[in-house]
């Protein structure tokens, strides 16, 4: 898929864009993606790994690019689609280091410096403080299992 392929080259560790060309290049990805989730919106259960708010809390709060272009051009390529919830993973900076080093390979993103990441989680709780109902915050810092079964139960709640 061409997402993927965008995807990979914003990720690869050598890349180095300036923060509205990471943007446009997420934002063409997730452009990329919309007819599989438009054609499926409101059928199916669609899991999405990072979406709009990801955009926001990293190339907003991350690398300072301007929220309201953010929101307009989210706005133009979703159209009628919206999120109706999101998980968002706490971490701290020593589990995510811990983390990081035990990955076989890093990503561009994987080696920014810790104020970076701060500024990212900042901005997620930021916008879940925002939307309360829409987020389940998630200590990720706990065993992997009890938070498995943490968002499996609540999976099941939302589907009921």
């Amino acid at each position: 898929m061409n997402s993927e392929k965008i995807r990979k080259l914003i990720l690869k560790s050598s890349s180095k864009f300036n923060p509205n060309t990471d943007l446009l290049l997420y934002l063409a990805s997730r452009s990329e993606n919309m007819d599989l989730l438009k054609k499926n919106y409101k059928k199916k259960v669609i899991l999405i790994d990072r979406f709009t708010d990801s955009t926001i809390a990293y190339q907003h709060y991350g690398f300072g690019v301007n929220l309201n272009l953010i929101k307009m051009i989210n706005k133009y390529i979703l159209e009628s689609f919206n999120i109706d919830f999101t998980f968002l993973n706490i971490v701290n900076h020593k589990n995510m280091q811990k983390r990081l080093k035990s990955r076989y390979s890093l990503n561009r993103y994987d080696k920014f410096k810790k104020n970076f990441y701060d500024k990212v989680q900042k901005g997620f709780i930021r916008l879940s403080l925002r939307n309360k109902s829409r987020y389940f915050l998630i200590d990720s810092n706990l065993d992997i299992r009890s938070n498995e079964k943490l968002v499996i139960e609540k999976i099941e709640k939302l589907l009921k």
